[in-house]
């Protein structure tokens, strides 16, 4: 791979289109890059909606990918043409994409440096089969990140993200919990009945504020503050305002979500609940210990994960979060919010 020599005049641009959580996983990693390499021109390149994750990251360029005006073999063509006119030099494919792999192709033919993820498809087919799981973990979507951006020769620890991380915690006294009940699918989604439970719990204690989409989650969340078990509907906030109020929080409770991500991005002690999918498939919030992770009763349930996304699961498994106790998470809670 041809790299220059000097990064003064050196240009990298991140390619991640998708989901909002995967791209919320790139926060860290940028900030982590322009305080070691101050020097280098950083961009993204995603969707218009997961961009707004970056609001309130300073130095850092982003385009909008246009779905309509980039449409098909000549719009990535179109594309790869703009984006040398902005004059990058260094492209990281982060996603691994049909659409990110072909604009990549054209970006190489016109001269680019190019280093593209390995997306441990067979590692990942063999931790999601109904039977003993494999002895190699998957890289985590951060280590994949960091492993990409290396390739180009621009190599980042670990632990510099956590610093990141910490340095943007605004503060450790809130007494304050948000909850993300909903997840994009439903085999890792926790049961209504017990969220209910655990947000009675919470609310005794703590100021609560929910987190989720307009439209059914929020008519959901509106019905719990009516009742009285939750204190706050974050959902008819703007995304903006969202991410301001999740920085308040002492902790943040998510699914296998974005919500879990920006949280951690702000040094937000984050607690995950998890069903068909598991932190072993890549996708765990970043610097949470596992006593943070709940997990459905592995004696009854030893084959999870059954899928990477949480789109399906095993016969027999459908009730598997069912298993995950409110009271357990609450008890997690109180040790999370001692002073």
């Amino acid at each position: 791979m041809r790299l220059k020599k000097l990064n003064n005049d050196r240009k990298l641009l991140l390619i991640r289109f998708s989901a909002l959580g995967d791209v919320a996983m790139t926060v860290p990693v940028i900030r982590a890059f322009k305080r070691a390499y101050p020097e280098v021109e950083l961009s993204i390149l995603s969707k218009a909606f997961p961009l707004t994750v970056f609001s309130f990251e300073s130095d850092l360029n982003t385009i909008a990918f246009d779905a309509q005006k980039y449409r098909g073999l000549f719009g990535l063509w179109q594309l790869s043409k703009s984006i040398v006119s902005e004059g990058i030099t260094d492209v990281a494919d982060l996603h691994f994409s049909l659409r990110s792999r072909i604009l990549c192709f054209f970006l190489r033919l016109r001269g680019l440096n190019v280093s593209q993820r390995i997306k441990q498809r067979r590692l990942r087919r063999q931790w999601t089969r109904k039977g003993p799981k494999p002895k190699n973990l998957l890289d985590t979507q951060v280590q994949a990140y960091l492993k990409t951006i290396a390739q180009l020769g621009f190599v980042l620890e670990e632990k510099s993200l956590l610093d990141e991380m910490g340095r943007k915690r605004v503060s450790s006294k809130s007494q304050k919990v948000g909850i993300a009940p909903f997840a994009a699918h439903k085999h890792k989604t926790y049961p209504i009945d017990l969220t209910a439970e655990l947000l009675k719990g919470l609310s005794n204690k703590y100021q609560t504020v929910l987190f989720g989409a307009k439209g059914a989650e929020s008519h959901q969340f509106d019905q719990w503050v009516s009742e009285g078990i939750a204190h706050e509907n974050a959902a008819t906030l703007s995304f903006e305002m969202q991410i301001q109020e999740i920085q308040s929080l002492g902790v943040m409770i998510s699914m296998d979500s974005a919500n879990g991500h920006i949280a951690a991005n702000y040094g937000v002690p984050v607690i995950t609940i998890w069903g068909a999918t598991a932190p072993s498939c890549g996708f765990s919030v970043l610097a949470q210990p596992e006593e943070n992770q709940f997990l459905p009763d592995p004696e009854k349930y030893p084959f999870l994960p059954s899928s990477i996304f949480g789109k399906s699961t095993f016969k027999g498994y459908e009730s598997a979060m069912e298993s995950i106790d409110p009271q357990a998470i609450l008890e997690r809670v109180d040790q999370l919010m001692l002073p």
